[in-house]
């Protein structure tokens, strides 16, 4: 079987592809990584074949851009939406040369639509494959709404409303590009197939009334390199004293709060060691108390921590609740605070912070709630639950039993 998976996204959307990646090639498949150009590096590390898309996700990312337009306002804008700009034509061509001879082809979000529509034309079967439920359903709202609450009866109806939505605002510029390319024009390629949720049925478990195409595998889990060995100054300072607690937010960009934010979180912190993850900000923060760094991965510090102060997003959420430490969330936009009620609700973290009213005091509430016993010996329950869930695994057998 050769499987063809396609996405366009940040540090978080790239970890999981290669994951499923990775493990295709272990069980003896054939696998294509199609992404943004970021993620070329980690996919030739693991060995894999790879295809850039047209564009960089920085771009989306500096001041004024589309995503900062989003961490602004704490939601998808008009104009977000309006400025962000690809290149679908040569989506459309990438994507069919990398996946030509493949038996599946796995779409994930921003570019899904584009790699569902070249499946059809090249006969592979279509998999959506999404890092949080996005599929209508009675149980909860569309995750990807920001902090949005209707009342329950509305969910399914706000989710069919949301995935029409979806497609009608890039159908045309799909299509367009399609004609150009001599391909027919096409409706919404995502209804009615084989849907992967590639989180942990622990955090999120399949609601009742989704159809039995959309299943739960599991996150797909990109374990740490045997041989990766952290900064000598990193070791020397976990080694030099209690477990530190650890403020980062992943790949979100700088918004006009973070400087306020950052001071805030660490005031409310005083007096524990922390490490602050760097990122969106010239501003240092010096004490010997703090260490400041660039991206360690999750699944080796997490553990080493007391508490983890976060953002929410899928993967960070996800590694928090493996971890067994609890989380102070600090959600900021999209599917952030869905993962923050889902962290809270679960009994393994604070009451959300607000990113745009930091409040030291809030702070300094919310670790004193995670240092409680019932929280912790709850986070470690539940990371033992995680622990034996197979994501990347259950997610192949879904992709042989379609091919076969």
């Amino acid at each position: 079987m050769k499987v063809a998976l396609v996405s366009y996204g940040s540090l978080g959307d790239n970890i999981p592809l290669v994951a499923l990646a990775r493990g295709l090639a272990d069980a003896g498949h054939g696998a294509v990584v199609v992404a943004e150009q970021a993620a070329g590096a980690m996919a030739a590390e693991r060995g894999l074949e790879f295809h850039a898309l047209a564009g960089d996700i920085t771009e989306l990312m500096r001041p004024g851009a589309p995503i900062v337009q989003m961490v602004e306002a704490g939601r998808l804008t008009a104009r977000s939406f309006r400025d962000y700009h690809r290149d679908d034509r040569a989506w459309l061509e990438a994507i069919a040369a990398a996946a030509t001879g493949s038996d599946v082809v796995v779409g994930m979000p921003t570019a899904g639509y584009h790699a569902l529509s070249v499946a059809a034309d090249i006969g592979a079967r279509p998999v959506i494959a999404e890092l949080q439920p996005l599929a209508p359903t009675r149980e909860f709202a569309p995750s990807g709404l920001g902090d949005m609450r209707v009342p329950q009866f509305l969910n399914r109806a706000l989710g069919h409303l949301v995935d029409f939505a979806g497609w009608a605002t890039i159908a045309r510029a799909v299509n367009r590009a399609r004609r150009e390319l001599d391909r027919p024009r096409i409706g919404n390629p995502t209804h009615a197939v084989r849907r992967l949720g590639a989180w942990s049925p622990t955090l999120v478990p399949r609601p009742d009334d989704w159809p039995h195409t959309a299943s739960v595998t599991g996150a797909w889990r990109l374990p740490t390199p045997a041989g990766w060995r952290p900064d000598p100054a990193l070791q020397q300072f976990l080694d030099a004293g209690e477990p530190p607690v650890y403020v980062g937010f992943g790949s979100m960009p700088a918004f006009s709060g973070t400087v306020a934010l950052t001071d805030a979180l660490l005031t409310g912190l005083a007096g524990h060691r922390v490490i602050l993850a760097s990122g969106g900000t010239d501003r240092e923060w010096t004490s010997e108390d703090v260490f400041v760094t660039g991206h360690v991965p999750h699944d080796w510090l997490f553990p080493r921590c007391a508490a983890v102060v976060h953002h929410c997003g899928a993967g960070t959420s996800h590694a928090a609740l493996a971890s067994g430490v609890p989380s102070i969330p600090v959600p900021f936009t999209l599917d952030q605070p869905f993962w923050a009620r889902r962290l809270t609700g679960l009994g393994v973290a604070s009451l959300p912070l607000d990113p745009r009213r930091p409040d030291p005091d809030a702070v300094r509430a919310a670790l004193t709630y995670i240092k409680t016993g019932r929280v912790r010996d709850r986070a470690a329950l539940l990371a033992e639950r995680v622990a034996t869930e197979d994501g990347v695994r259950t997610a192949i057998v879904a992709l042989e039993d379609l091919a076969s």
